[in-house]
């Protein structure tokens, strides 16, 4: 049984991972957790038995009764902790986005690469859903791929959680240096990556692909690999529309991103050759083991059919979760290392170039 430490109990920590830690109870032993909230820390660690709270993120991290860190913490420290774990000897899964800056990334990737005997996970969960692997399998060759749809048209979670959960929040108690300081890190990667007179248009869209497009881009990659290049992209609606083409030789694929507040959660891939289509869409994240369905559609000249493989309700955090135990415990692959999220951060980055022209 591995003992894990989180860093960071927020939202996603609550909600989500350790519903599901607490039901690998086999696999894992919540053996400690730090928040910069104490308030929450505390509440948080009580609600689900977390052995034991830290003073600080270091301080997890140096403890011997720590095996493994699943880093939580807001996006622009993801590369600090996770360096520092992999230091000290601990295995690392990262929420997404691994890091903000490809600097901090490749620093990230040249300490892991230092650590081989760790394992260095990022938690690109949509990756590890049944359906999409199933979805992999059945990829027809690139060379007859003739058009693909990749959307993300979504309502944010606090929509749906409210009617189903709460979420235990600061009391106004998290150290006003440390929000100062976070607020100044997250700049000053920013300003790095973009420029520092990029539009705010420029620096919400950034964040919103490094957020959420990094899901749907990345499982892209996964079943496509990179694109060639942007062919066109337009940000609009304050950064919180992005539309992109990539150039993948013999098909264009298209992209399409919106957060808005209709309450919908359209995030999927569609992907056709001549006779054939294969499509499926993930359900939010925030109610747990929604279904999700694989559908193969064929055509002929005078036949036409649809079939639904699922519907599958395993989590995909849970399948995540259980990968990361097999990478470390039984030297299962690790399908996410830190160095492969370089290609997102670049593409990230492309679009903004693209969207700029």
């Amino acid at each position: 049984m591995l003992k894990l430490g989180l860093i960071g109990l927020g939202e996603v920590a609550q909600l989500i991972h350790l519903p599901i830690l607490h039901r690998l109870g086999e696999l894992y032993r919540l053996a400690g957790a730090f928040d910069p909230s104490p308030s929450v820390a505390a509440a948080v660690s009580g609600r689900w038995s977390i052995a034991r709270t830290f003073d600080s993120a270091e301080a997890l991290i140096a403890s011997p009764d720590i095996d493994a860190v699943l880093v939580l913490s807001p996006d622009a420290y993801h590369g600090r902790h996770a360096r520092a774990a992999l230091v000290a000897g601990k295995h690392v899964l990262i929420e997404k986005p691994c890091c903000l800056a490809l600097d901090d990334l490749a620093e990230l990737a040249k300490v892991a690469a230092a650590h081989a005997g760790r394992v260095a996970m990022v938690g690109y969960m949509r990756r590890f859903a049944p359906a999409f692997l199933e979805a992999k399998k059945r990829l027809p060759p690139k060379s007859d791929i003739t058009y693909v749809r990749v959307r993300d048209v979504i309502c944010e979670g606090p929509w749906y959680f409210r009617q189903t959960d709460s979420v235990v929040v600061p009391h106004d108690d998290i150290p006003e240096a440390l929000l100062i300081e976070g607020r100044e890190l997250r700049k000053s990667m920013l300003d790095a990556v973009l420029g520092p007179d990029a539009s705010a248009e420029a620096k919400t869209a950034y964040t919103v692909m490094t957020g959420l497009s990094s899901h749907s881009l990345s499982a892209m990659r996964d079943l496509l690999g990179s694109p060639d290049r942007v062919i066109a992209a337009e940000v609009k609606q304050g950064g919180a529309q992005i539309t992109a083409l990539f150039d993948y030789g013999n098909f264009t694929a298209i992209y399409e991103c919106m957060i808005g507040d209709v309450v919908r959660f359209e995030a999927g891939f569609e992907i056709n050759s001549r006779w054939n289509r294969i499509a499926f869409e993930y359900p939010t994240p925030y109610i747990r083991n929604l279904p999700m369905t694989l559908e193969l559609q064929h055509s002929s000249d005078d036949d036409n059919s649809v079939t639904r493989i699922g519907p599958f309700h395993r989590d995909p955090f849970e399948v995540e979760l259980r990968a990361f135990h097999e990478a470390i415990t039984e030297g299962g692959e690790n399908r996410t290392p830190p160095a492969e999220s370089a290609a997102d951060l670049k593409l990230f980055l492309d679009i903004i170039k693209a969207a700029r022209k």
